[in-house]
């Protein structure tokens, strides 16, 4: 077992307090937007060996972990992205490796052959857009506004109706050739802040809008929020974004839990490159509605499990002189979220606190946890 050293990012929409607080840290000033637990090579944890050096969690492992896990710290809403499955991304890296685009290029956009399906899990009310909004409830968002993009967006999705036609309008609207005016944008935007302000709102698609023009004014990316599902997670729930689900963070704390990829298409409500047709050809309907994930729990644990191979959360809480064994096998990442606790495994013991997390090896045995805090534990179901 093993104490994890852990990379944190600073992007700009990070919380400048929340992950130094959780670490016992000054804060600097600076945006702590992730905090990264894992082999990947854009953030790879290290271990501490004899000697007191510190080597990378790959050279322990033997190998890469099929899953990443992360803590998110979210200030300023990210942008709207949505991740390519497996055969597309394998076949979009392969060509830019072709084309002999550099990997650190800003518009390259497959970075890696993987996939990249993910959960997020709620430590604080978390916000966040994601997958499209059924057809019909587009059309009574879009009813509700008289500017003329709106009723042109209506009158384009009534004659190419359904969720194919929902994807060609967002290509559109991102096309630098096809897509809003400037004068049509701020238009729509300005009557989604009336409506927002006369409390004539319709499933909070004006309220998103009004909320993310304070970020990302004179963005087209403002019209494709208003078409995705506002969601809403209490502290303990957690929704499952699929490969090809377009998407968008927008406020809260959460566990993150993914597999090892950084295949990012995105959007808008950012600065970065944007494919529109790659976007297009990436983009699938998803779960609409079925995004929220529903805890197993066996014995004192709570399981999320989607339906992917790469990786299962497990969230135990514990207090007193109660005690909790973890599920599963393989090499595993224990992070405590809350309190104080010691995991005890064949290979030793650790007192992890906020922020602070370990790597347990395949060979280590159960984990039990004792103390009085909550432990999230990333494996390979």
């Amino acid at each position: 077992m093993h104490a994890l050293g852990t990379v944190v990012q600073h992007y700009d929409w990070g919380s400048p307090t929340v992950l130094p607080t959780m670490l016992g840290v000054a804060p600097d000033g600076n945006p702590w937007a992730e905090l990264w637990m894992g082999t990947h090579p854009l953030g790879q944890s290290t271990v501490a060996v004899e000697g007191g050096s510190a080597v990378p969690l790959s050279e322990v492992v033997g190998r890469s972990l099929p899953h990443l896990l992360k803590i998110l710290a979210i200030d300023k809403p990210l942008s709207l992205q949505v991740h390519p499955e497996a055969a597309l991304a394998e076949r979009g890296f392969a060509r830019e490796n072709e084309r002999g685009v550099a990997l650190d290029a800003p518009h390259r956009v497959f970075k890696d052959p993987n996939h990249k399906p993910e959960m997020v899990y709620a430590l604080t009310p978390f916000e966040g857009l994601i997958a499209f909004r059924p057809t019909a409830e587009v059309w009574h968002v879009l009813e509700g506004l008289q500017s003329p993009l709106a009723r042109r967006l209506d009158d384009e999705l009534r004659a190419d109706p359904g969720f194919p036609g929902l994807v060609r309008m967002v290509g559109r609207l991102l096309s630098p050739w096809m897509g809003p005016t400037t004068e049509e944008l701020s238009v729509f935007v300005a009557e989604c802040q009336e409506q927002y302000a006369a409390g004539l709102d319709r499933r909070r698609a004006y309220e998103t809008v009004a909320q993310l023009s304070e970020h990302h004014a004179g963005d087209p990316g403002l019209v494709v929020a208003a078409l995705l599902n506002r969601i809403r997670l209490e502290p303990g729930e957690a929704a499952f974004v699929e490969a090809g689900v377009l998407h968008a963070y927008l406020s809260g704390t959460c566990v993150e839990v993914m597999a090892g990829s950084d295949n990012i298409l995105r959007a808008g409500l950012t600065s970065k490159h944007i494919e529109p047709q790659a976007l297009v050809d990436c983009v699938r309907m998803g779960m609409a509605e079925a995004h929220l994930v529903t805890p197993k729990e066996e014995a004192g644990v709570r399981l999320f499990a989607p339906e992917v191979d790469e990786f299962t959360l497990a969230v135990a809480t514990v207090e007193g002189t109660g005690e909790v064994l973890l599920p599963g096998t393989g090499p595993r990442i224990v992070l405590c979220v809350d309190g104080s606790v010691t995991i005890e495994a064949a290979s030793g013991s650790l007192t992890l606190t906020p922020a602070r997390s370990a790597f347990v090896p395949h060979d280590a045995g159960p984990v039990r946890v004792r103390g009085t805090g909550t432990v999230v534990q990333a494996y390979t179901p």
